[in-house]
């Protein structure tokens, strides 16, 4: 498993972000086991995206209690449809970095995968021009902006 990094989790404190899990899921009736516990706390300890496969495989090798391939994929569904987990789209794939719900955005390194949320866009004027010369009703969007974080334009 990466090590343990701010790069996945800028702006996002991971104890804070597993507490506010944990809540959100003991408030709407989920189960919180003891393998689900585990996979929050593998999830903020990625350098970069991961995939869902990469978290199973990983609990996998150090886990006692390991979760099934099922549970993991679930559990990243629920998360990402409740935006507690946002999908990220790198060169290589897809993967989740830790989020929080509502309307954020993303920079993504090229070099070392770290992603940025952040919030707000000026898009409203363009999908307003988009709706009315395409006849579509746009009904969201997504954006991610990639270049080099600061650390990796040094380097």
């Amino acid at each position: 498993m990466s090590q343990p990094s701010d790069a996945a989790t800028v702006g996002v404190n991971p104890e804070f972000w597993v507490k506010a899990v944990r809540s959100y899921w003991q408030g709407g009736g989920y189960r919180l086991t003891e393998p689900r516990q585990r996979m929050l706390d593998s999830m903020v300890a990625y350098a970069a995206p991961f995939s869902a496969e990469q978290l199973y495989a990983d609990m996998q090798t150090v886990e006692v209690v390991a979760p099934g391939r099922a549970t993991v994929y679930r559990t990243i569904e629920q998360l990402n449809g409740a935006g507690w987990l946002a999908r990220i789209h790198t060169q290589s794939g897809e993967g989740y970095v830790p989020s929080f719900p509502g309307h954020l955005h993303h920079l993504v390194c090229t070099r070392c995968g770290k992603v940025v949320a952040f919030e707000g866009c000026a898009l409203e004027g363009l999908v307003e021009r988009l709706a009315s010369q395409t006849d579509f009703m746009i009904e969201g969007h997504l954006l991610q902006l990639y270049g080099r974080c600061g650390e990796c334009q040094r380097v």
